[in-house]
């Protein structure tokens, strides 16, 4: 999101209140990574803010903080820094000027963004997507959440697209700092999930255990996953593919937040679509939203 962008967004007049300040807050993506951040958790001391943004020079975090002046503050009562009634309004345009792009896609609908956003650790959910655009519309908010709460993030994806999804997300506005920093990870799905042409459920469960140990060594407060799971079907490892989703069943390690996605035309729409549903605990389309527990 650019500044041309910006102003682009707010002469079709879709958002209201807005100022030169607001507008220079914006227009930077590490600025606009503290407000995101400061909208979902307050009173973040500088180291808590830094780790959340995603960047490691004090210098750096410091510079845009002094420009934030007026949008947020540093509360000493609490040692942590917060958003102000103006850096409140700015985190609304923020979000609305993410869901006008999102929309503007293809009409996509922007509840299921929503909705991915309040998914916690512990929690489990499949997204059964229609096309690429809504792939990414509802995915990408379900990352970024996950990086501002200070998560590992992980998106496994096809191998022959990795290099397209890493623009993709670039593109969506998540910074490449947290790919230098390891908060984010783009993964191949087939080296993930399949090993010498098979593909075992404890094998890929265990993995997931061992990289959350790894991140929590980090500091990461957990891992966040959205996983394509294509492979299984082009490699003909459905069985093997319902038994790992058994076995992860609606709730998952406390420290570990799954998003399962599944391409609508490789379903059978009869049964497979039913079963994956009623394995996960939140359930998520196009026009759909509904937490199955």
């Amino acid at each position: 999101m650019n500044r041309q962008t910006l102003k682009e967004v707010k002469g079709k007049g879709f958002l209201n209140n807005w100022d030169e300040a607001i507008h220079r807050a914006l227009a930077h993506p590490i600025r606009r990574r503290i407000i995101e951040c400061l909208h979902q958790m307050t009173d973040l001391s500088f180291a808590e803010l830094m780790r959340s943004v995603g960047i490691t020079d004090h210098g750096k975090l410091g510079f845009h903080l002094r420009v934030l002046k007026g949008l947020v503050e540093l509360v000493p009562s609490a040692k942590g820094y917060r958003l102000t009634e103006r850096g409140q309004l700015a985190s609304e345009l923020l979000w609305d000027t993410k869901f006008i792009m999102a929309k503007s896609r293809e009409g996509i609908m922007l509840e299921p963004a929503r909705y991915v956003r309040r998914l916690k650790l512990g929690e489990h959910a499949v997204l059964f997507y229609h096309n690429q655009e809504f792939k990414h519309a509802t995915s990408f908010p379900f990352l970024q959440i996950g990086l501002l709460k200070g998560e590992a993030v992980i998106y496994l994806v096809s191998e022959d697209r990795l290099s397209s999804e890493t623009r993709e997300i670039v593109w969506y506005g998540i910074d490449t700092d947290f790919f230098r920093n390891k908060a984010l990870t783009i993964m191949s799905a087939e080296e993930w999930y399949m090993t010498k042409g098979k593909a075992r459920a404890e094998k890929i469960i265990g993995n997931w255990l061992k990289l959350l140990h790894e991140k929590h060594k980090a500091g990461f407060a957990g891992i966040r996953i959205a996983g394509e799971m294509e492979v299984f079907f082009s490699n003909a490892k459905t069985e093997e593919m319902l038994k790992y989703e058994t076995m992860l069943g609606k709730q998952l390690h406390p420290h570990i937040c799954g998003l399962c996605m599944y391409n609508m035309e490789r379903l059978d729409k009869e049964k497979q679509f039913i079963e994956l549903s009623k394995i996960h605990g939140h359930s998520i389309s196009r026009y759909m939203t509904i937490k199955t527990e």
